[in-house]
């Protein structure tokens, strides 16, 4: 990467810093009955509301065209999640600072609904490589073999894997950040949950779960029928 290019991405990066910082500082604590806590309810997710989920009471929705026009089409509450990542600011042998990354947006009807937007759930620019983030929704738990994580794709989906099992779980973005993700070095179990309604998980799932067993871990691919069923494959560690 040449010098003006590096400058000019570290330009972009400062920016999207400043802007995460302001719409995080902007939002509230979920509370009872806001468009957050009703839009995660109508969804299964019946836990208690972790930190790294905020929600925006305005935002405004910019839009642009197909001729390159952006223009604000409302404002919504909004959902705020935080995507984060681990840092090593001090060398890889010291210990990590957890980075928030970019933050994903959902827009929200006062009811709790998509916002009738042209895509109601959008991220932010990037602050950083955004490759292995995650909403850490809850600290991996520590049990007696070990450090068990579960990760799957949405906030939503998450949310509801730990409701139903009872296990914490991080949210990637999206599949193909599935298979990029990066769990904390303490973790010794990695559970990749995937919906059975959601096919393209199935690919970066198992990938995941592959890179995780050589490393050694104990990787498992569960395919889960909402909202009681549960499949578990384990992965071979290769």
């Amino acid at each position: 990467m040449n010098a003006p290019v590096r400058i000019n991405l570290q330009h972009a990066y400062e920016q999207n810093r400043q802007r995460i910082a302001q719409l995080w500082s902007e939002a509230q604590a979920i509370t009872s009955g806001d468009a957050a806590d009703l839009y995660l309810s109508r969804h299964g997710a019946q836990m208690a509301r972790p930190a790294v989920l905020r929600v925006h009471p305005a935002l405004d929705y910019w839009h642009t065209d197909s001729q390159g026009k952006a223009a604000c089409i409302g404002t919504f509450p909004a959902l705020l999640a935080a995507l984060q990542i681990d840092v090593f600011p001090h060398g890889l042998h010291q210990l990590a600072v957890r980075h928030t990354v970019a933050l994903q947006r959902f827009y929200l009807t006062p009811r709790g609904t998509p916002a009738p937007v042209p895509s109601f759930i959008k991220a932010t620019g990037t602050d950083g490589h955004i490759k292995g983030a995650a909403v850490r929704l809850a600290a991996p738990r520590v049990q007696a073999d070990g450090v068990v994580l579960g990760v799957a794709v949405g906030v939503v989906a998450a949310l509801r894997f730990a409701t139903v099992l009872r296990m914490p779980v991080w949210a990637v973005a999206d599949p193909a950040a599935l298979a990029h993700f990066r769990w904390p070095r303490e973790v010794t179990h990695l559970h990749v949950f995937t919906d059975t309604s959601e096919a393209a998980h199935a690919v970066p799932a198992c990938e995941l779960a592959r890179k995780a067993a050589r490393c050694g871990l104990n990787s498992y691919v569960q395919t889960i029928t909402p909202p009681r069923t549960a499949h578990t494959t384990t992965a071979p560690n290769i």
